[in-house]
């Protein structure tokens, strides 16, 4: 083999060696996403879950006007799935403070009130 194809076949394997790297590290971070926005709809169902629990008597199982006492356990949700473990930071009168954990290195937090949900904080 001549020097010139020797040249051109070290420069296509370098070529393919980035493009691979690139396409790895691509694919991650489209994961990482995914799966945030995966995690944000399902604290989204929980914080929308706790305003009901706010909402209810304690005679059926609820908060009565108050989030004191609020658990996951309270609407019958786990604490943890495959992308991330939730936790209840603060639980008080008209403000739930949520907060998850995901896996793939990120935290999500939000407030949720008795009439809205603020916004969610992402820490990657």
């Amino acid at each position: 083999m001549g020097t010139q194809q020797l040249l051109m076949i070290v420069l296509v394997a370098i070529v393919v060696a980035v493009a691979v790297s690139l396409a790895v590290v691509y694919f991650k971070s489209h994961q990482q996403e995914t799966d945030i926005n995966e995690v944000i709809n399902e604290m989204n169902h929980m914080a929308a879950t706790a305003q009901g629990w706010y909402r209810k008597p304690l005679t059926m199982a609820g908060g009565a006007g108050s989030f004191t006492g609020f658990t996951f356990r309270s609407i019958s949700e786990p604490d943890s799935n495959d992308l991330a473990k939730f936790e209840v930071v603060s639980a008080a009168g008209q403000l739930l403070q949520l907060k998850a954990t995901g896996y793939q290195n990120f935290v999500i937090s939000v407030d949720v009130y008795a009439d809205s949900i603020g916004p969610y904080t992402v820490v990657r």
